[in-house]
């Protein structure tokens, strides 16, 4: 049975389980002045809306993310060492730094601390984290690999290519002899991934699929009017064994953040019951709307 996200504020008026989504959430004490300048006062029902309209789904969003980050990795003193180092680097070069902070709404340093870096230095760890909760759906999405991959610029370099690695020749040697010069795949050990555009299909999926390391035992050719060729060598496409590598690589992928965020989004079963917030989501991120899969489908569609 999955959990519900226990939301504070603006969250829990926002994000209810169990109801249908034809609502507009408000405050109880929304007639109640927050401030008065002459004639004009504004209550903390004109705030509450105000606040929802401009910032609204932006704000749900990121305190599900803090409620998430609290649950799948809560802050230890490792995390916390972090932050105080990158506020060290930040004032390295800015003593000004703190009246900075301050004046951006922040009590002091360890506010600032704790309500922007640490939630960072979190967000790193539960993506390292996800690369391991959801590693089949990453496997089968970017069928990731370590290989050692050399361009060559006609079918006959590369047909040589491939009997000197088969003769046992390193992918260095190789390439600096066969290698196409002005080419990036020159033999080194990489990451390889469906990211790998210019890579042909047929060797991404040979390399993820393999079942030993060792020299592929053919040519790959592109097929598009560049005919690129290409020959390699898989060092390993262990997922658990590469997984740190694979992380560190994709992790900074904007979509793989985006698909990170809607794994644990699903987790948590996170449903918005505001009418108005409901619909911004629906337009502008569907994906977001975890409990409605008809939606979640039409955003892949459209990526």
């Amino acid at each position: 049975m999955k959990k519900s996200l226990a939301m504070p504020l603006m969250l829990s008026a926002l994000l209810l389980s169990g109801c249908s989504s034809e609502h507009t959430t408000s405050i109880t004490d929304a007639n109640e002045k927050v401030m008065t300048i002459g004639d004009v006062s504004v209550t903390k029902g004109q705030e509450y809306d105000l606040l929802k309209t401009s910032n609204g789904p932006v704000q749900v969003i990121t305190m599900a993310q803090n409620v998430i980050y609290d649950k799948e990795v809560p802050v230890n003193e490792e995390m916390k060492k972090q932050a105080e180092d990158q506020f060290k680097l930040i004032a390295e070069n800015n003593e000004k730094v703190v009246d900075q902070i301050v004046n951006l709404g922040y009590k002091d340093k360890q506010d600032y601390i704790d309500k922007v870096l640490l939630p960072g230095v979190q967000a790193q760890a539960l993506m390292k984290k996800y690369f391991v909760d959801d590693a089949e759906t990453i496997e089968l999405q970017y069928k990731p690999s370590i290989a050692q991959v050399i361009q060559c610029d006609t079918k006959e370099n590369a047909d040589q290519a491939l009997q000197a690695l088969k003769d046992g020749k390193t992918a260095q040697e190789v390439a600096e002899q066969y290698g196409l010069d002005s080419s990036s795949y020159t033999g080194s050990e990489e990451l390889v991934t469906t990211n790998d555009s210019a890579l042909p299909t047929r060797l991404i999926n040979a390399l993820n699929s393999a079942s030993e390391a060792g020299v592929m035992p053919e040519v790959y050719e592109t097929e598009d009017s560049n005919t690129a060729y290409y020959v390699a060598v898989l060092v390993s496409n262990d997922y658990d064994e590469n997984v740190d590598r694979i992380a560190d690589t994709l992790g900074s992928d904007s979509s793989m953040a985006k698909s990170c965020l809607v794994y644990y989004l699903t987790k948590y079963d996170f449903e918005v019951f505001d009418q108005e917030l409901f619909d911004y989501y629906k337009q502008n991120t569907p994906e977001y709307l975890v409990t409605h899969p008809d939606l979640m489908e039409t955003a892949k569609e459209t990526d």
